[in-house]
């Protein structure tokens, strides 16, 4: 489908033949080569403001001179699916007929607020109106793209932050933990990932972001292990995993000898190894030695097996 006019963008965007680009400075285009006959209309050319990013979505402003007379401006959103390419960085690819798309980078550096979500900030141009002398002007103006999104543990020495819940898009970070092992009564995660980016005067360069997630350990009264974060406005969730259980230089009965420690070895829920040890000890418990001695217990019973796969 060939662009006609703005609200056809907005309820077809997905049909139309045109390529979406993003330029290093944050200008969207949409360009419609139109061939054949003479009497066939120019080809097609506008631009778009990024406005906010939607799980599997990209929302754009498209301002367009539909005739001599007649400006319009309108939002679109465009469908599609958020990811990182092999340099972490952020990417859209928009969705088009028959499996195409049109894969927008975002040649910048993202980073992690205070409420664990990913936000990408960027500064674009946009035109000022005004009186006299003044009446037209450009200026820089700051803006950032929130994901609201939540952590996961899937693969080894690899953070998710899963966008949407039922949401085909994800951002699946190339790093590696801070440490490898943890202790679960201090609570906090990190996580190291390389980024290559641009800056606004085109220079390539590279740094190393360091993710931090305060979040809280828990066991269930089941023995399944989360990790717990909360996100903007309260929002909390859990981040499930399995757990290898390890009490190495454990000896003779249980009643006889009580360790001052577990570790586990986290998997992921699939059961894959996520590269990851949590320790924990007495003081995780809260003084629960019941509970404690029931978790210990559960793992002295089951040292002969090839690991075990604690209860999700």
């Amino acid at each position: 489908m060939r662009y006609r006019k703005l609200s056809d963008l907005q309820r077809d965007v997905e049909t139309f033949e045109g390529k979406w680009e993003l330029s290093p400075k944050h200008e969207l285009t949409y360009r419609e080569r139109r061939r054949g006959t003479a009497s066939c209309a120019a080809d097609v050319s506008f631009k778009a403001a990024l406005v906010a990013a939607e799980p599997d979505a990209l929302v754009v402003s498209v301002t367009v001179k539909e005739d001599e007379k007649r400006t319009v401006t309108g939002l679109v959103k465009l469908a599609g699916k958020w990811a990182l390419d092999e340099k972490n960085r952020i990417t859209f690819s928009v969705k088009k007929t028959f499996d195409r798309y049109d894969t927008l980078t975002f040649q910048g550096a993202w980073e992690v607020n205070k409420s664990h979500e990913v936000v990408y900030a960027f500064a674009s141009k946009q035109v000022l109106s005004g009186s006299g002398k003044r009446r037209r002007r450009i200026t820089k103006v700051k803006q950032e793209l929130v994901f609201k999104g939540e952590w996961q543990f899937f693969e080894k020495n690899k953070l998710t932050y899963q966008i949407g819940a039922d949401s085909g898009s994800a951002f699946h970070f190339r790093g590696t933990f801070e440490t490898k092992s943890i202790l679960a009564k201090e609570g906090a995660i990190r996580y190291q990932a390389g980024v290559e980016y641009k800056t606004a005067w085109g220079a390539r360069k590279r740094l190393t972001r360091t993710i931090v997630l305060f979040g809280k350990w828990k066991l269930s009264d089941d023995l399944a292990l989360s990790y717990e974060i909360e996100y903007a406005n309260g929002r909390r969730s859990e981040m499930r995993v399995g757990a290898d259980m390890a009490m190495p230089g454990i000896g003779g009965p249980l009643g006889r000898v009580l360790p001052d420690r577990v570790s586990a070895g986290l998997v992921s829920q699939t059961g894959k190894p996520l590269g990851l040890e949590i320790v924990l000890s007495k003081e995780f418990f809260d003084g629960n030695a019941q509970f404690f001695v029931r978790f210990a217990q559960t793992a002295q019973e089951s040292r002969g097996e090839v690991g075990v796969r604690m209860g999700w």
